[in-house]
């Protein structure tokens, strides 16, 4: 087909167009562009707000003490805009929420009306990180020890672990987190959390020597140690 008989083609089909259509077309291809453009921007905006309140939680992580006020104020605002930037639920960044709020209260007293009230929003933000990403085991984790700084061994709670250990069954990482929180809280946890948490802990036990050390250490720093050995008893 010559380029003179496609062009014939095409203005065939569009001769009884009016300029009325082919306005509101051409209008509705802008306001689409410009919605692609506002939204890439408001992803990049929200990337590089992230990145910031990571940065404060690395920082944090190879320093553990308590954030100063202020840094805790702006490694919040950091991850806030990222949040209110996103076109959407972001469990990441809601994920990256309840960390950071949960190291404002790190090493704080229980009955700390703040530090109380940093840990309920490090729950809320992480209840709705597994909302959005709900195959996800790391925050059902994180969730689950975010429940055990409030002290709410609720089904909430029980729900926590048995996601964390259902989507991350032998990642070292989901499996060492649920086991600490069984050692910690042997006393409070029913029959059924005690089930959950022991498996987690003959995981983590065999996974290496380092980590089943690891394990007899907290185990000693909280007077739990017959329960460790009972969960490592062969069955």
């Amino acid at each position: 087909m010559s380029s003179n008989t496609a062009a014939k083609r095409h203005s065939s089909r569009t001769a009884g167009m009016s300029t009325g259509a082919r306005r509101s077309i051409a209008l509705l291809a802008g306001l689409l562009g410009l919605a692609a453009i506002i939204s890439g921007g408001q992803l990049l905006v929200a990337g590089i707000a992230h990145y910031q309140a990571q940065a404060f939680l690395k920082h944090w992580e190879q320093n553990p003490n308590q954030p100063s006020e202020q840094a805790g104020t702006v490694a919040e605002n950091a991850i806030q805009r990222a949040i209110h930037a996103y076109p959407g639920s972001n469990g990441q960044y809601l994920e990256t929420l309840g960390y950071i709020e949960q190291w404002r209260a790190f090493g704080a007293d229980l009955n700390d009306p703040n530090a109380q009230q940093q840990r309920h929003a490090a729950v809320q933000a992480l209840r709705e990180s597994t909302r959005a990403r709900q195959t996800w085991p790391d925050a059902w984790a994180a969730l689950a020890y975010a429940k055990l700084t409030v002290l709410e061994f609720d089904d909430e709670f029980t729900r926590a672990l048995q996601q964390a250990q259902h989507f991350g069954p032998w990642r070292i990482g989901i499996n060492r987190r649920i086991a600490e929180i069984g050692l910690i809280a042997f006393a409070e946890l029913n029959a059924e959390q005690r089930t959950i948490t022991a498996e987690s802990m003959q995981r983590t036990a065999q996974y290496s020597a380092k980590e089943h050390q690891q394990l007899l250490t907290l185990a000693k720093q909280t007077n739990n140690l017959n329960a460790l050995q009972t969960a490592l008893q062969p069955r």
